[in-house]
């Protein structure tokens, strides 16, 4: 079985503006929506919110509008990913390592971090992040350290997915 990922809005926003700019590597964009036709590649609705509420004629915020239905998976809608979400909020409330501030940014309702976990957690998908793991830091709570600490979800970055499921395409242009 085709493992499914999820990814976080940060390999949107940190592409488009750097390595994945829309003036010159359009390809990694096709190559998303190609990985969604292939039923591999999706993202939640809380990711598609953050991009969304990017300025007017901001190009991230433009693909998120103009990608199909599907894509932004349904979470808050979703009973299975509120349980686990639930789940996340309790190691949340629970955990002493991180500092309050930094457990109360994760908590917001309006940013996707916890969403992505719940949702990979209830549906076995894997986590796509730029964030890396820093178990020491305390003042944010990064992505793949609370999803050791919650359990049952795995996390990749955008370049582990790119081994796994791309081919160099990078051509010179005179």
């Amino acid at each position: 079985m085709t493992n499914k990922y999820i990814i976080d809005s940060n390999v949107f926003i940190q592409g488009k503006n750097f390595h994945y700019h829309f003036a010159f590597c359009e390809g990694f964009w096709d190559w998303v929506h190609e990985g969604f036709d292939k039923g591999v590649i999706y993202s939640i609705g809380k990711v598609r919110a953050e991009l969304v509420a990017g300025k007017k004629g901001d190009e991230a915020r433009k693909w998120a509008e103009e990608m199909p239905d599907g894509f932004f998976l349904d979470d808050v809608g979703d009973t299975a990913v509120m349980k686990e979400y639930a789940h996340c909020m309790q190691w949340a409330n629970a955990d002493k390592h991180y500092q309050p501030a930094a457990l109360a940014r994760f908590a917001e309702a309006k940013r996707a971090d916890a969403f992505l976990l719940a949702y990979a957690r209830a549906h076995g998908h894997i986590v796509v992040t730029q964030e890396l793991s820093q178990p020491e830091k305390k003042k944010e709570v990064p992505i793949p350290d609370a999803a050791l600490k919650i359990g049952k979800v795995k996390t990749v970055t955008i370049y582990e997915l790119l081994r796994a499921h791309a081919r160099p395409t990078f051509v010179f242009k005179p």
